[in-house]
């Protein structure tokens, strides 16, 4: 009967030595693809009167070719958040080759007019980060990626 005992423990102590076993994350390979990874980055401003409006903006690489951009808006006074805006998202084409994605989207312009924009970001695998210059106001936009 202490045999069997045993090994039973000794299989229930194997089982779980298994289950325990590190896991390896689902990561592509960041110099051939950002398929399937999300990125995000955040830019204050400094408004008059005491206030910043603190921009959010998740980046989502739905494959090889498409990806898909949201942005929230918060202004905050006095250290509260007085405003929240969420943009409908939006889709968008883009490249990646030699550590550059540039991202293709269409916007409008102040009269309406439907405009093409590209936004060149430049990838630091080490550091995870995708940075480039946004093509209307000349902010730098550093994304994080997302775990």
């Amino acid at each position: 009967m202490k045999l069997k005992q045993i090994f039973m423990l000794l299989g229930a102590v194997l089982l779980g030595l298994t289950a325990c076993s590190k896991d390896t994350p689902n990561t592509p390979d960041l110099s051939k693809t950002l398929a399937g990874t999300e990125w995000e980055a955040t830019v204050r401003e400094s408004d008059a009167g005491n206030k910043s409006v603190v921009t959010t903006i998740v980046l989502k690489f739905v494959d090889d070719t498409k990806f898909t951009s949201q942005s929230t808006q918060q202004t905050i006074k006095n250290g509260a958040v007085v405003d929240t805006e969420v943009d409908d998202p939006e889709q968008g084409t883009y490249t990646y080759q030699g550590g550059v994605a540039t991202l293709l989207f269409n916007t409008r312009d102040d009269e309406d007019d439907a405009i093409k924009l590209a936004l060149p970001l430049t990838m630091d695998s080490s550091k995870q980060q995708l940075t480039g210059k946004a093509p209307e106001s000349g902010t730098i936009l550093t994304f994080v990626r997302k775990k």
